[in-house]
């Protein structure tokens, strides 16, 4: 997988979730413990690709892990018939990016759900981008906008 630096959240996106893949897959690096081994898993980005992480891509590493029960909890209550610890690494890593924008970020809904698909279909399967839509979409639909955000999400 090619990686490249750039600033777009996009390629954040794909920066953090290779991050979490890593930190989900073989756990933290040297037995760190909390933002030890966030800050770990960031520095062995950057010393295997040659670039700083972006910024975003920072930031929603450091919610996700700083959140992971909430955001985990987010995720089970709309799977039907899995379990988030039977789904492969990637697409836990692209649900809980997702989670976490919908619930602590302004990026609008329709934008947070079009980028995990987009990163389920590139680096997982269609069949995870159906499941991340699933998801995903159920959470927005049992948590209304608050008010005022309504039109910015359509």
């Amino acid at each position: 997988m090619a990686v490249t630096s750039g600033t777009g959240r996009h390629r954040a996106r794909r920066n953090a979730m290779m991050v979490l893949y890593k930190l989900d897959l073989v756990g933290p690096e040297d037995g760190a413990a909390g933002d030890a081994s966030v800050t770990a898993a960031i520095d062995s980005f950057e010393r295997e690709h040659g670039f700083a992480l972006p910024d975003y891509a920072a930031l929603l590493v450091r919610g996700v892990c700083g959140t992971l029960g909430a955001v985990d909890r987010g995720i089970e209550a709309h799977l039907t018939d899995w379990r988030l610890d039977r789904l492969g690494a990637v697409e836990r890593a692209i649900l809980r990016i997702g989670m976490f924008e919908l619930v602590a970020s302004d990026v609008p809904r329709e934008v947070v759900i079009d980028e995990a698909i987009e990163l389920a279909k590139r680096y997982a399967s269609p069949e995870a981008a159906k499941l991340v839509n699933g998801v995903l979409g159920a959470w927005v639909r049992s948590h209304p906008a608050p008010p005022g955000k309504e039109q910015e999400d359509e």
